[in-house]
């Protein structure tokens, strides 16, 4: 039986990354398939959203004399393709045996994504790689978990012992939270699902999750106080966003279906939990 192209591409990133494996830590939705094999994790009978990339957090700060990133992709299965115009352009590495499926490596961006000779600064070479420079990337890279990849998860390993590393749930959250009103009305809705699926999956150590937070983020500070803040409108009331939200859920193939109040109520309960106001 052929195997899922999202599971094979896991698998060979994650040979691709392995002899600097604490280099690279997995995000966006490719980490929350991955958070239901998470420790903290409880048995949620909610699928996953489908996704055809895998998103990968690496320090811009990063270098290897010995370590070339594209190399090892291009040994376990993989091809490049140049996107944009930036300087350098962004690379998108394809999973050749399934041209839909792919790799990208982002990097934390601080300022307002301009040079001071204003020019835009917009991505970065990494050990052979180009990432593309994203808001608060940085909180992705703060305590990262570790996951086994197991056959009886349908990753097709064959024995291998692969672990990769992926975005604490509690970074991962808030990070969503922080770039919420910078993403497409579309790209909003399934990064609210995301979060209420990861607020149902980790009910029952959510308190341990705030603590993981305080850890990574003293509540003092001004991104700390955004995130709380984000986290009150967005359980306040039902707003566009979550209908959207909504919406999708129930163009999907599973149980469970909240109408609005339902999925702001989820919202609210779980994120009051997460980000307490101080």
């Amino acid at each position: 039986m052929a195997h899922d192209p999202e599971l094979e591409l896991v698998v060979r990133l994650a040979r691709a990354i392995a002899p600097e494996r604490d280099s690279f830590v997995l995000i966006g939705g490719v980490a929350h398939q991955l958070f239901r094999h998470a420790p903290m994790a409880q048995q949620v009978d909610v699928p996953v959203l489908r996704t055809f990339d895998a998103d990968v957090a690496v320090d811009s700060e990063f270098h290897s004399k010995a370590f070339r990133i594209d190399a090892r992709l291009m040994e376990f299965g993989f091809r490049e393709e140049l996107r944009g115009e930036d300087t350098p352009p962004t690379i998108r590495y394809i999973l050749e045996s399934a041209p839909t499926h792919y790799v990208q490596f982002i990097a934390h961006r601080s300022g307002n994504g301009m040079k001071r000779d204003g020019r835009r600064d917009v991505t970065a070479s990494v050990a052979g790689v180009v990432a593309e420079k994203l808001s608060h990337v940085d909180v992705l890279l703060k305590s990262p978990w570790t996951v086994e990849l197991r056959e009886e998860y349908g990753f097709p390993v064959h024995g291998e012992h692969l672990e990769v590393r992926i975005a604490n749930a509690a970074c991962y959250i808030a990070q969503k939270l922080l770039v919420l009103d910078k993403r497409d009305p579309k790209d909003r809705a399934k990064d609210l699902v995301y979060v209420h699926d990861a607020i149902l999956l980790f009910a029952p150590a959510l308190g341990s999750l705030a603590e993981l937070w305080r850890q990574a983020e003293a509540p003092t500070t001004k991104r700390a106080r955004s995130v709380a803040g984000i986290a009150r409108t967005l359980g306040a009331s039902v707003g566009d966003d979550a209908r959207r939200a909504v919406q999708l859920l129930h163009g999907l193939d599973r149980g469970h279906r909240p109408d609005e109040r339902g999925f702001v109520a989820t919202l609210n309960e779980g994120l009051t939990q997460l980000f307490p106001s101080r």
